[in-house]
């Protein structure tokens, strides 16, 4: 059966270039408010982080275990914050949405008193660890969703049987859609073409972003004025004031990068790590399917929560085996997410070096951008959501004569809620749906 193709210009620019669902997408809006989309965390231990979590034990030890709940905050800057404040290591197993509510643990290297409640943001401790939460180290998340400005009859919960089985995309968020750019200034990044990148950054402009900021980016890439756009820089942009003060000093592109907090640089490459995985899933999906498995892949037995645990490299001896496990969903085919230890073979070499080639980058381009290294790693080509349920269809107080469903489901780790609710809804423009 043929791939049907995305209706988004900004999906298609992130690589995520089809469904797996054939039916007609409800529509709809989400994060019409930020407690419309709630997200809890699911420790290692099961345990589910929200207001009910008071209590969790991970031996004697140096570091706090707490409870974050934030709103329509970004993760990164709270947790700056947080360090701050505390004049302390914040620690977090993955990255939260920012338009939500959200729930996690965290850890942090002394104790914690008195739970902290600022605005849109609460702390509370739990218990202790011998040893810092690390990124992954999480079994997962629950997500509860409300979809908005809904017609009634569109709306029928027969559309939530196709939700199973889904591309392993990497996300919307990861690249942005408001600005869409992360991974093109990743790319300019492990490029070595940081006068790119930093114009990408400063002065590249995006129809979502606020007329202010638009116009500021779009003067800026007309005139680069480098004095004049620091005279008039919106307050928001404090990453690019910086950026630009030391243009203006002569520090040159590089140096002007360097000055961003390393976890940002991080993010812009792994977004662009995530774009090649994203392209590089749809070709092998439009070519072979999900599924298929062949000499030189790597397939991992699923553990009870449907993540990866034991990986095997598929060869003659165990090729017919694999390929009956992953047909009956015992076990996933793993793909490389790029990096500087990528080593492909098979389909994946077909596909990767075609990829790589048309982007005029290596393997190696990634072992030392800007004084780091990032290495590849393997991701599921596809994932299910576990207990997939929609509410009845009732009517929605903040758009009448519409209609509104709220859908929970659970997601191993690593995979996004907007890439099950894509199929769900089938938004043209993500952005205006709430993306």
């Amino acid at each position: 059966m043929p791939l049907i193709p995305t209706l988004s210009q900004l999906e298609r620019s992130c690589g995520i270039l089809f469904y797996s669902t054939t039916g007609k997408g409800i529509g709809g809006k989400i994060r019409v408010k930020p407690e419309d989309f709630i997200v809890e965390e699911i420790t290692p231990e099961g345990k589910i982080v929200n207001e009910s979590l008071k209590s969790l034990n991970r031996g004697r030890g140096p570091y706090t275990l707490a409870v974050l709940k934030k709103k329509s905050r970004d993760l990164l800057p709270t947790i700056s914050l947080l360090q701050k404040l505390l004049s302390a290591k914040v620690s977090f197993a993955g990255i939260k949405d920012r338009r939500a509510v959200t729930y996690q643990l965290i850890s942090i290297n002394r104790p914690l008193a008195e739970p902290i409640r600022m605005n849109n943001l609460e702390v509370w401790a739990v218990g202790t660890s011998k040893w810092e939460i690390r990124p992954g180290e999480l079994k997962g998340n629950r997500f509860t969703i409300t979809i908005r400005s809904l017609d009634s009859e569109n709306i029928s919960k027969e559309a939530l049987s196709g939700l199973n089985w889904l591309p392993g995309y990497f996300g919307h968020q990861r690249f942005g859609t408001t600005r869409p750019n992360t991974h093109k200034v990743g790319k300019y990044i492990v490029r070595g073409d940081f006068e790119s990148a930093v114009r990408e950054f400063l002065a590249e402009p995006y129809e979502g972003e606020p007329r202010q900021i638009f116009s500021f980016r779009q003067n800026l890439k007309t005139t680069w004025d480098l004095k004049a756009a620091l005279s008039s820089i919106p307050p928001l942009l404090l990453y690019e004031r910086e950026v630009i003060r030391l243009l203006i000093s002569s520090a040159g592109y590089l140096p002007s990068l360097n000055s961003l907090p390393k976890p940002l640089i991080r993010l812009f490459v792994n977004a662009y790590q995530s774009y090649l995985f994203n392209l590089a899933l749809s070709e092998r999906w439009s070519k072979y399917g999900l599924n298929y498995v062949d000499l030189g892949d790597t397939v991992s037995i699923l553990d009870n929560s449907l993540n990866p645990s034991r990986t095997i490299k598929v060869t003659h001896s165990n090729l017919e085996k694999l390929r009956k496990l992953v047909d009956s969903k015992k076990a996933v085919l793993l793909m490389p997410v790029p990096g500087s230890d990528l080593c492909v073979e098979g389909i994946n070499y077909e596909i990767y070096s075609e990829i790589l080639e048309r982007e005029k980058i290596s393997p190696g381009d990634f072992s030392n951008t800007m004084g780091l290294e990032f290495r590849g790693t393997m991701r599921p080509a596809s994932f299910c959501p576990t207990s997939l349920e929609m509410s009845d269809p009732s009517e929605d107080e903040l758009n009448p004569g519409k209609t509104k469903v709220t859908i929970k489901f659970t997601l191993s780790r690593g995979f996004y809620a907007t890439v099950l609710l894509r199929e769900l809804m089938k938004p043209e423009d993500p952005k205006s749906a709430g993306f």
